[in-house]
């Protein structure tokens, strides 16, 4: 049978149907995600549901099928709306296209609409991350099933659709539509196959349909209606564009720049000094022009009398030469050891034998042993040697608590010790997580009955710990790992990636290079590891890899679900909607009621649906949850710890302050476990609890694995994590708490039983369990890869497609092209995505590109100091603020902090100032560190302390901060220099204030600050400060907020925060189509030039490691000159911004080349 519904049939002569489809339709609507479906809307509902969860639009296959007496479409479609959430499949026929492909989207919608995600909440997207897409963000605006298609300015009909598309062709000085007919042969009743086919010259796009319908006149208005909603989807011809309205609401407000005829004198004579002509334009023109310069650095158009070793970086094959561990050597440190080392000088065979001796001298501890040896994976300790000698790679499926994390490396290691060969076993394991890899090595290394730095050692972000450079282990985190091999894995014999099944990007990335080294150096070995991988698909990746599985684990964990709960507790929360009839049938909705099959009550059922499908997180039955294990506890006198994973610091602290709240609290110890802690909090979760007391540990994801709390007795998981999604085509950043995957889930399952049974809490039913999918999306396909092409250029792995193909999952060629293009505009490559010098130091900066570019462009203005502290901060996982702190009792610290600056950005900055004050003069401050984390002050001194180490590497005689102590006063110079930096680091994140808490990012679309954000808590003066703010990162959930901003002057703005600068005649300039200048065209121009010579500058220092006398000269006036461009008069919005009177400055002399001003 056809899947249809009857078409509307009229009686001869008349105008009312005897059957309305679209009123049967509309009678037969569903809300799903909180927009109205039914079977005639059914597909533009669906694919605006993906799009605004940041998917693609539903691909659907449809087949056709012909008969001499019809034509029928057969569609097949299946959707997933979050990642590792179920997937929804659809299927229909039927003899229309257009109703075939409506009735497939709306079984799709229907399955939606009774699953675990009916009321799921959408996103709500801006502007594409600063980043993703460049130099052109793409913006979607998805209309709603209601909206109608403007064109013209007028709403597109069946009636006006072809003189619409018509007038649009006469427009281009085209002719009207031609559409072509043909019969489609043998169908009764008589079919029509229209096609239609136009080009617009005014942007070189095709716009093509093909309709079949039962009369000419149908498929021709059909065509044309398609085409019409083609170039509106493209923003083509539309009167009232939703996009350009938005962008119009912000240039109404015209920045009004007075002339300043010094400023204007001293910035000629710098160009001219320098021997740069600019551009020559019209003043009075008619037509826009231009005066921006190009944003992509051309070095094969550099000046001649550059120094000739300034050339582009070409590969270097760093990766190409590995070595096993040999003497004078230190793998470690990646470099010849010193004369003064230990073991210079020493043969491999006298390190071996040393190593031996000290091995035999340790005094194993019995219960430490025993405890080892009933370990899964030590009982394998033959087979795992016995398999490394004969393979160069392994691969390890154990589940959760083998032992596997502590015992392989070791394993190894002891057999090379005692073997004699102990100076040929240098061990890297990669672990996902800080965490786990400090943990870790601290727990091996006292299961070697050795300190740290002895045979084990770890390396992670802005930490670490070396162990000696032979016959030793070092843990570490893969990004750190990468970064601090950059040289290769010379002197390294084994590699051991744990918990590979997370598919990181950097992992993948690891792989990769891995792969590539087997292929060329026998000798490497290369062990894999993970509870849940897949082993086929590793085996397919790695031809020869020896797989070993261990079965069992050290105890039992017994699971129950969410449905299974609710019926043995008979719960229902206070917040439940009842079903239909439940107050009138008792018997019915009792938990007596219980199927026989699964043992579950309708009621039981109806309530665990309605938990599943309530976007409110379920902190009441967590909260039941910990009770009910208590409970048992006590009854049993089996006491032990819970430890709850849920998805974000927002649960974490919201559970822990409901928990304290809850009657009977005070037998809890409550402990927060998450990345924003420093690591001495971290390490609370592995103490005993205070005696009589059950320790409650709320975690997210972070203890899902590698890391071991051995008295953990009960899981509870909600099975939810916040995860950062990339918007199919605008790049934005998407962050949503959604579903993980049953391989995560069974991670945080092997949390408990370690040291005897243990039970795991669920919070989906089985059913939704089932549906869920098994492993996570890898993080390579769909993560931004700048950092990643970065690394490949940097390691001299030559093209980035050409290496990224050995991937083991197929990557886009867009995400790709776009990321080069990325690094292109930071000057990190150069147009034929060569490595520039630039490229290379950035790399070795453990940031992010344009972090990295940041610090570096920092050199040149000498305010390394201050850049580096900001730049730490903001890539920090450890909060600035102590736990305790609430927004509203510090918003008087913050804002003295703060001084004449609005800026989150500066906060870091000024609480370090503070503390160095206040130790010099022997003061503690308590105000200080109850709100700001001493823990958080120290991690941003050892961040400033290893950049410095890194930059005084590569250049020898610059001086970091010759500008001295920066104050938070309008007066100070430094501070407007380094605010300009961060424009020009997180351009285009730039947002203008309309309203008391409305900010229009560039794009136009609304969002708002942080609770937290120095913004918010001046909100009531925002009338008398710029309107305009930059700001580190946009995070979207259901709506938009920026995270960390800054106010900052319009001319930051025109300075370091613009791509597009448009002439328009007069006095009139636009930045970006988004924000309208008053001011002399000409100085625009010079002002807007400066960027570029900043960054010709910065690729000589990094080419040079050093400037020359004129270069250095050219630094201080550019300094001087961004120095007055920021803080010069403005008004906006009839308010005026008096010029900043700035104490001390740059002292250089414009006079001696030919200007009016003289600063020394």
């Amino acid at each position: 049978m056809k899947k249809n519904e009857p078409i509307p049939f009229y009686y001869p002569g008349s105008k009312k149907p005897i059957y309305d489809a679209k009123a049967e339709a509309e009678r037969n609507s569903i809300i799903v995600c909180g927009k109205k479906a039914n079977k005639t809307n059914a597909l533009s509902v669906l694919n605006e549901i993906l799009n605004r969860q940041g998917r693609k639009e539903v691909d659907i296959d449809c087949k056709i099928k012909m008969t001499p007496d019809s034509v029928t479409f057969y569609c097949n479609a299946s959707v997933q709306l979050t990642l590792n959430g179920p997937k929804y499949s659809g299927y229909s026929e039927y003899d229309e296209k257009d109703n075939a492909y409506n009735l497939c989207a709306y079984e799709i919608l229907q399955k939606i609409h009774d699953g675990p995600e009916k009321n799921l909440k959408l996103c709500n997207f801006g502007a594409a991350k600063k980043g993703d897409l460049t130099p052109k963000q793409t913006v979607i605006v998805t209309q709603n099933e209601t909206d109608a298609i403007i064109i013209l300015g007028k709403e597109v009909t069946d009636e006006n659709a072809k003189s619409l598309l018509n007038q649009i062709l006469n427009k281009e000085g085209q002719t009207s539509a031609v559409f072509d007919y043909d019969v489609i042969p043998n169908c009764r009743p008589l079919k029509f196959k229209t096609t239609l086919e136009i080009t617009l010259q005014s942007n070189g796009k095709k716009y093509n349909t093909v309709k079949i319908t039962h009369s000419k006149r149908t498929g021709a208005i059909e065509c044309a209606f398609d085409i019409l909603k083609q170039l509106a989807k493209d923003g083509e011809y539309i009167a009232k564009d939703k996009k350009r309205e938005r962008k119009m609401g912000m240039t109404k407000a015209t920045v009004e720049i007075p002339d300043d005829p010094d400023l204007y004198a001293d910035i000629e004579a710098f160009y001219k000094w320098i021997n740069v002509q600019l551009p020559e334009f019209t003043r009075d023109t008619t037509t826009p022009i231009i005066i921006s310069p190009p944003s992509i650095l051309d070095l094969e158009k550099e000046p001649e009398d550059r120094n000739k070793n300034y050339l582009i970086l070409h590969d270097n094959q760093l990766m190409d030469e590995w070595f096993p561990p040999r003497p004078n050597y230190n793998c470690w440190s990646g470099s010849p050891m010193p004369s003064n080392d230990k073991w210079f000088n020493k043969g491999m065979h006298e390190i071996s034998q040393e190593l031996l001796c000290k091995e035999n001298i340790k005094r194993p501890d019995r219960m430490l042993e025993d405890m080892r040896q009933k370990l899964p994976v030590f009982s394998m300790k033959s087979q795992i040697v016995n398999a490394s000698e004969r393979s160069q790679a392994i691969l390890i499926k154990s589940s959760t608590g083998s032992g596997k994390s502590t015992q392989v490396g070791q394993i190894l290691l002891k057999h090379y010790i005692t073997q004699g060969r102990g100076a040929d076993f240098n061990c890297i394991i990669t672990q996902p997580r800080r965490l786990s890899a400090i943990s870790l090595a601290k727990r091996v290394a006292e299961e070697r009955y050795e300190k740290l730095g002895d045979s084990v050692g770890y390396c992670v972000r802005f930490d670490k710990v070396d162990p000696r450079p032979f016959g030793s282990i070092l843990f570490g985190t893969v990004g750190t790992i990468l970064r601090k091999l950059s040289s290769g894995f010379r002197g390294v014999s084994h590699v051991i990636v744990d918990e590979v099944h997370e598919r990181t990007l950097d992992t993948d990335f690891l792989l990769i290079i891995l792969k590539k080294l087997m292929y060329q150096y026998p000798n490497l070995r290369v062990i894999l590891m993970s509870a849940t991988v897949n082993t086929e698909q590793f085996e397919r990746y790695l031809n020869g890899i020896e797989v070993i599985e261990l079965n069992g684990t050290s105890h039992q964990v017994q699971e129950m679900y969410l449905d299974e709960f609710i019926q043995y507790y008979n719960y229902i929360p206070t917040n439940f909607d009842p079903p239909e009839g439940y107050d009138n049938q008792k018997e019915e909705w009792s938990f007596e009621n219980i199927n026989r099959e699964n043992f579950i009550s309708p009621i039981a059922r109806s309530v665990a649906k309605f938990i599943e499908r309530d976007e409110e997180f379920p902190y009441d039955i967590i909260i039941e949850m910990i009770k009910e294990s208590a409970k048992v506890m006590e009854v049993t006198n089996d006491y032990g710890s819970i430890l709850i994973f849920v998805p974000g610091w927002a649960e974490i602290t919201t559970c822990i302050n409901r928990l304290q709240r809850t009657e009977g609290s005070n037998v809890y110890w409550i402990l927060p476990l998450h990345s924003n802690l420093s690591t001495e909090e971290q390490n609370r979760v592995f103490q005993e609890p205070p005696t009589g007391l059950i320790k409650v540990i709320v975690s997210t994801n972070i203890a899902e694995s590698s890391i071991t709390v051995d008295d953990v007795l009960y899981i509870i998981d909600s099975c939810k994590q916040k995860m950062q999604m990339r918007h199919h085509d605008t790049a934005a950043a998407v962050f949503r708490i959604g579903w993980a995957s049953k391989d995560c889930m069974e991670q945080r399952k092997g949390r408990a039983g370690r040291v005897r049974p243990g039970y795991c809490y669920r919070l989906v039913t089985r059913e939704l369990w089932d549906s869920l999918q098994q492993q996570s999306e890898a993080e390579i396909k769909t993560a931004p890869l700048h950092s990643t092409i970065l690394d490949i250029k940097a390691l001299g792995l030559g093209d980035s497609r050409a290496f990224l193909k050995d991937a083991m999952e197929e990557i886009d060629d867009k995400n790709i092209h776009e990321s080069e293009e990325y690094l292109m505009h930071l000057s990190a490559l150069d147009r034929n995505s060569n490595l520039t010098y630039i490229g290379r130091i950035m790399q070795r900066l453990p940031f992010t590109p344009d972090t990295a570019k940041c610090i570096i462009t920092a050199i040149l203005f000498n305010l390394v100091d201050s850049i580096s502290i900001i730049s730490g901060n903001y890539g920090s996982s450890n909060s600035l603020y102590t736990n305790t702190s609430d927004p509203n009792d510090m918003a008087d610290f913050i804002l003295n902090l703060c001084g004449d600056f609005i800026s989150d950005h500066l906060i870091p900055l000024m609480a370090v100032k503070e503390s160095i004050k206040s130790e010099r003069l022997f003061i503690y401050d308590p105000e200080m560190y109850e709100y700001i984390a001493e823990s958080s002050l120290q991690y941003l001194f050892k961040v400033r302390s290893q950049i410095f180490t890194v930059l005084k590497q590569q250049f020898y005689e610059c001086s970091f901060n010759d500008y001295g102590l920066v104050n938070n006063k309008s007066s100070c110079p430094a501070m407007h220099v380094i605010i300009a930096l961060l424009v020009k680091s997180y351009y285009p994140n730039v947002a203008y204030q309309s309203k008391k808490r409305i900010f229009l990012d560039m794009d136009g679309f609304k969002m708002s600050a942080h609770k937290c954000s120095v913004i918010s808590l001046d909100k009531e003066n925002f009338e008398n400060r710029s309107p305009f703010i930059i700001y580190s990162q946009k995070i979207i959930t259901t709506f938009a907020m920026f995270k960390e901003c800054s106010v900052v002057s319009p001319l930051h703005i025109l300075l370091f925060g613009s791509s597009k600068v448009v002439y328009n005649g007069g006095r009139q300039i636009k930045l970006d189509d988004c924000y309208v200048f008053d001011m002399d065209p000409k100085l625009a121009q010079m002002i807007l030039h400066l960027k570029i010579i900043i960054d010709e500058l910065l690729q000589s220092l990094c080419a040079k490691r050093e400037l020359n006398e004129k270069e250095e000269a050219i630094k201080h006036f550019i300094r001087n000159l961004i120095e007055r461009i920021t803080t010069m008069a403005y008004k906006i919005n009839d308010k005026v911004f008096q010029k900043i009177e700035l104490d001390g400055g740059t002292k250089v002399d414009f006079t001696c080349i030919g200007g009016k001003t003289n600063w020394m």
